[in-house]
């Protein structure tokens, strides 16, 4: 077998193991539609499919505009949560490098990794993406 029909192979696989999943995720999905729609006779009411669901009445359209704070805080998140995820695995590597006397290096490549997210977090703030009191300005 030559290594392009097993590179073939392992695509195939792939493929097969995908069509799998996607008629397993959809043959349940059929299921409880069977199960539900036209075994128990649900119907969906106007009440159930307004807005909400959660005993509350909906007040104003569901079409409104999320402040960008949200987006810039979840990012934020995820630069420090990315950061613990990057600098913990490479904690075995640096405490070799450290035994073979290494120590400057470990250490300027960690500081500047954490000084690039470190600018970055001082950006973000710089730029007010932490007050959540202040006016939205509407476009338009």
């Amino acid at each position: 077998m030559t290594e392009l029909s097993s590179t073939y192979i392992s695509y195939a696989a792939v493929v097969v193991i995908g069509l799998l999943a996607a008629g397993l995720v959809g043959g349940a999905l059929a299921l409880v539609r069977l199960v539900t729609r036209v075994v128990d006779k649900i119907h969906d009411s106007q009440q159930r499919l307004s807005t909400y669901e959660c005993g509350e009445a909906p007040v104003g359209s569901a079409w409104f505009r999320f402040n960008n704070r949200f987006t810039v805080v979840a990012l934020t998140f995820l630069i420090f949560d990315a950061e613990m995820a990057l600098l913990w695995p490479i904690l075995p590597c640096c405490l070799g490098w450290i035994r073979t006397g290494q120590v400057g290096e470990v250490l300027t490549e960690i500081l500047a990794f954490i000084g690039s997210l470190a600018l970055g977090l001082a950006w973000v703030a710089a730029r007010g993406g932490f007050v959540w009191d202040r006016s939205v300005r509407h476009d338009g």
